[in-house]
């Protein structure tokens, strides 16, 4: 990704740029753009369908020699990310993120909602997957996010943001639209929301498998 950035800089256009390592959900990684300094955002956060991302890489991880154990990938890699699977939760992280989505609005109350249905039709099952303690830590996350991006966007920049609904145990949760609410709250416009693709075929064969359509769907809204 720097290499493509880098050609395109170095093109007629002489682009500058700069490629900063660090966590979206911290404001020291957006320091040096300096408040109202940037002209937009497209980005694909991860999507909410308990997909371990740490794990996906875990490949490259071993072969540049970044890790050398399962255990190393946990703590050096996973527990730094976005919560998106059941793998990172936790109970205490999930109380601490509840409490502080209280500070972003009504979103609080419909994660809430969600969390609870979640927790009923986990309870049903002998090992259910702890989907109900992802949701808050996810959403308080993307919360944090786009708060630092509404002070690092120029007024009437605009977000473009690739992402998927889901639906654990078969209660439907439709992330795009709810980032649209986090960012409504924060100052944004919500634009548009256009359908992509529909996802969730390949295990239509799978009859213990929720039957819920679902989709991968881009968002646009705007730096009011």
């Amino acid at each position: 990704m720097e290499q493509d950035i880098r050609e395109k800089a170095d093109g007629p256009n002489h682009l500058s740029y700069q490629v900063i390592q660090g966590d979206s959900r911290g404001k020291v990684a957006w320091e040096s753009l300096g408040p109202e300094s940037a002209h937009g955002c497209v980005s694909s956060p991860p999507y909410l369908n308990n997909f371990d991302y740490a794990d996906a890489t875990r490949l490259e991880l071993y072969f540049w020699g970044e890790i050398s154990s399962w255990a190393e990938m946990c703590t050096e890699v996973r527990s730094e990310m976005l919560t998106a699977t059941t793998q990172q939760s936790s109970v205490s992280a999930a109380r601490i993120a509840t409490e502080r989505l209280e500070e972003y609005g009504e979103i609080a109350e419909t994660v809430l909602a969600i969390t609870s249905k979640l927790l009923a039709e986990r309870n049903k099952r002998p090992r259910g997957k702890e989907y109900d303690r992802v949701l808050p830590d996810y959403f308080l996350a993307i919360a944090q996010v786009l708060e630092n991006m509404a002070t690092a966007l120029k007024p009437g920049s605009p977000v473009v943001w690739l992402v998927g609904d889901s639906a654990p145990y078969g209660v439907y949760i439709d992330t795009p639209r709810l980032i649209g609410d986090i960012a409504q709250g924060l100052g944004f416009s919500f634009e548009k929301d256009l359908t992509l693709r529909k996802r969730g075929q390949r295990w239509q064969s799978n009859n213990v498998r929720h039957d819920v359509e679902l989709s991968e769907r881009l968002i646009l809204f705007r730096k009011s």
